[in-house]
């Protein structure tokens, strides 16, 4: 095992890499089928994510018609996956960093379609909330390590936008799901949304069990003689020989515990991190949770409310592709910038100007590429910018610290219709959120210049 040599900030780093050297191999031009296949998993896995997180707000309306409960009386089960999503995040993800990604991928699957097929048991809401609980837990998991899995074998020149695209899944999985549901609801009651939540993941945990492959780097610095490694070096190049096999490893950090985090190399960014990743939460889950029912209060039809939801998906999945473009070009402080200013002034708009179904709409795909759009690129920085035995705990923390405002979102919008507030004044608040993100980056931007393409000697630029 070989020591990297620390990077200089700016320019181009040329460096020699013996041909067993794993980032060599993974940074060449041509991505191999293996690569493919652990990026394709990765993205059935945020895809269901997306899906069983949108899935309870989008029942919500016809849940409280059907057992005349108040919406407002949803905030719990809302929060609770919230909830399980931190301690997944922070407590279970980090695992995959000591037994490995794709079983807690596997398992991940599993617990999100075994405990979303178990809130349609009973219609209670202590009951839904206890379910979402552990759903949550598996979204934690499965998220963190989805995206350390792709981010260890997405070539170095395009990491950001690989990662950043496969995270879009997240989005688009939520946005799949609003805008199916009325259909599926029609069919099946607000129970087929769930039927849908729960069954997939069981397909994509088989998935993932047959065509994924552990991360080669992680075999490497856990389990040097698995026997695992000559068949994953194989998919990656057919006649190297597996004993030559090498990687590169930076400053050395306590695996799996939070105070490698807040190392002095790395504290500032962690805490910036943090303090922006919470508060950006609280904003886009605020919505995620309560959006559908605000625009039925605005006098939306259930469609176009349900639809009105699917707009900041969307605006989220091209929002986050375009900042990716952008950090691949060292635009990384201008893009998250760009993305929480468009979302600012959306928000002023939408609170100036009364809630019809054309005005908003617009509106709210921008708002969704400021807010869903940077979430996504967050998670791709908490991989990248950290060595790699910390990338799953750094991913988990930050997962777990951004649940803190994302928890809290459930019971504020909650609050707010109970007290009968107007729905574009409650979304007018969200600037405050998203300013304080904007503050944060602003303080600490020269902790988040991003690392310089890595090019191997004799290649071209």
């Amino acid at each position: 095992m070989t020591a990297a040599l620390p990077l200089p900030a700016d320019g181009d780093v040329r460096v020699a890499r013996g041909p067993g050297d794993v980032d060599a191999l993974i940074d060449r031009p041509l991505v191999t089928g293996l690569q493919v296949r652990v990026f394709i998993v990765c993205a059935l896995a945020l895809f269901c994510d997306g899906y069983d997180m949108q899935a309870l707000a989008l029942a919500v309306p016809d849940l409280s018609t059907e057992f005349a409960i108040h919406p407002s009386q949803f905030s719990m089960a809302l929060s609770a996956s919230l909830v399980g999503m931190a301690l997944g995040g922070a407590v279970f993800a980090p695992f995959g960093d000591r037994i490995g990604r794709k079983p807690m991928l596997i398992a991940a699957m599993m617990l999100i379609a075994i405990s979303t097929l178990g809130a349609l048991l009973m219609p209670y809401t202590q009951w839904i909330a206890f379910c979402r609980l552990f759903t949550g837990i598996g979204l934690g998991i499965a998220g963190v390590n989805a995206a350390a899995l792709s981010g260890e074998y997405a070539p170095a020149r395009w990491r950001f936008l690989i990662m950043t695209v496969l995270t879009c899944f997240v989005p688009l999985g939520a946005f799949t799901a609003a805008m199916t549901a009325p259909a599926v609801i029609e069919a099946f009651t607000w129970r087929g949304i769930f039927y849908i939540g729960g069954f997939a993941p069981v397909a994509v945990a088989a998935i993932v069990a047959v065509l994924g492959a552990e991360s080669l780097k992680w075999l490497l610095a856990q389990r040097p003689n698995d026997r695992r490694i000559p068949h994953i070096a194989r998919g990656l190049a057919p006649t190297l020989d597996p004993a030559t096999l090498t990687i590169a490893v930076g400053e050395k950090a306590e695996r799996g515990s939070v105070m490698g985090l807040l190392m002095p190399a790395h504290r500032v960014r962690t805490l910036v991190i943090w303090l922006s990743v919470g508060s950006g939460a609280f904003s886009l889950y605020l919505m995620m949770s309560w959006l559908p029912t605000m625009l039925l209060e605005a006098d939306w039809s259930t469609q176009d409310a349900l639809r009105g939801t699917a707009a900041v998906q969307l605006g989220g999945i091209f929002g986050s592709l375009l900042m990716a473009w952008a950090i691949d070009r060292r635009k990384l402080l201008q893009a998250l910038l760009c993305g929480y200013g468009c979302a600012a002034l959306a928000l002023v708009a939408i609170g100036l100007l009364p809630g019809s179904v054309g005005s908003w709409q617009m509106l709210l795909l921008l708002v969704g590429a400021g807010t869903s759009g940077v979430q996504a690129v967050w998670m791709a920085i908490a991989i990248v910018l950290y060595p790699l035995d910390l990338r799953a705990t750094s991913a988990g923390w930050m997962s777990a610290v951004s649940r803190i405002g994302a928890v809290a979102a459930p019971f504020a919008g909650g609050a707010a219709l109970a007290a009968n507030i107007a729905p574009r004044f409650t979304l007018l608040g969200l600037v405050i959120p998203v300013g304080i993100s904007m503050i944060a980056i602003i303080l600490a931007r020269r902790h988040f210049v991003p690392p310089p393409p890595v090019i191997l000697l004799g290649e071209k630029p």
